[in-house]
């Protein structure tokens, strides 16, 4: 069998994991090599050949831990190396040379850093292929011509099962926002004079992120809708989580225009709460600006977020038939991401 090394060198997008050793498990031994402080989310992932944990406790070991990872998928037969994260936290291990039998292949979670970083160059240099995690993102990158390698797409859409213990009140609709409150990633205001239908609950499904997030909090519990709300003040569990989106009759990602980052939303990133939308197969309650994109087309509802107090009006009126496209099977994703990962040798 195929052995791959799969790759997490930062903290985050640990997200992405299950899903792509779910697409590789029965093409390729997966060893998956990653930070630390992932441990905690990661030690019970099902279908792993191994876990091997970066020490990163010092400059020395650090290089120590790059060069015995480089050494041991170099002698160990590894055929591809898939970095879940390709940013510049990888540059000191791409720097040792790998052979040219062994492809390289990453993930770029946000593409607008192939404009501006010199040190995602260096990986550029080295990387055999990218994958980007939407049509749209790939797309845009191709169609600019930001980079010369392989860009491909594929969705990391396939979650563990959790247990549920949620019951969900008769007639009640669940819009969730996904997420630690940030209002850097998300436009809040909205919410400041919305009167919601009282057979609406709007869950906040995660804590805040700092203080000015624990200040808008505060002052929402004082809006019109304020009893139609739902927070939390601490660490929200992956059971809980998912139980909550598995219930949930709509996604809401929040991205505005009025958004710091609107412009990078728009053509090379995405937010999580797209691919728990789709891993879930729940529809989207998306800003207009985006319904030009072909998964939000089919799977949302779209409203100017200059006149939100509509948005019920025009659920109400919005007949569509969500998730029609193959591409939501688990079947199409997995063999799409083995062409990618795996090229023509697939």
């Amino acid at each position: 069998m195929r052995k791959v090394a799969l790759i997490e060198a930062g903290a985050f997008h640990d997200e992405c994991l299950h899903s792509q050793i779910q697409y590789l498990k029965e093409s390729a031994q997966v060893t998956l090599f990653c930070h630390p402080k992932l441990e905690s989310r990661v030690k019970d992932l099902p279908d792993v050949h191994k876990i091997v944990y970066f020490d990163l406790s010092s400059k020395m070991k650090k290089y120590q831990s790059w060069f015995s990872t480089w050494r041991r998928i170099v002698k160990g037969g590894f055929e591809v190396v898939i970095f879940n994260s390709a940013e510049s936290n990888i540059i000191k291990l791409i720097s040792f040379p790998f052979p040219k039998r062994i492809r390289l292949v990453g993930t770029l979670h946000n593409a607008h850093n192939l404009f501006e970083k010199a040190k995602q160059k260096k990986v550029t240099k080295k990387i055999d292929a990218y994958l980007t995690l939407n049509d749209f993102v790939a797309e845009n990158v191709r169609a600019e011509k930001l980079t010369t390698k392989t860009v491909g797409s594929y969705y990391p859409i396939q979650f563990p099962e959790f247990p549920g213990s949620l019951k969900k009140p008769e007639g009640e609709v669940w819009v969730t926002v996904p997420g630690v409150i940030s209002l850097d990633k998300r436009d809040y205001s909205v919410f400041k004079e919305w009167k919601i239908p009282d057979h609406v609950k709007v869950i906040f499904l995660g804590r805040p992120e700092n203080e000015e997030a624990k200040a808008f909090v505060k002052e929402a519990k004082q809006y019109p809708s304020a009893n139609q709300f739902l927070f939390f003040d601490s660490f929200v569990s992956n059971e809980l989580f998912h139980d909550y989106i598995r219930n949930s009759d709509y996604i809401m990602p929040l991205i505005h225009p009025n958004n710091a980052f609107f412009s990078r939303f728009r053509k090379y990133k995405i937010s999580g709460s797209y691919n728990l939308a789709f891993g879930y197969r729940i529809p989207l309650l998306m800003e207009q600006s985006f319904n030009d994109i072909a998964d939000f087309k089919e799977n949302a509802v779209f409203y100017d977020y200059d006149h939100i107090e509509n948005l019920f009006d025009t659920i109400s009126k919005t007949q569509k038939k969500y998730y029609q496209h193959p591409k939501w099977d688990f079947e199409f994703q997995k063999e799409n991401y083995l062409r990618l990962i795996f090229g023509n040798s697939n």
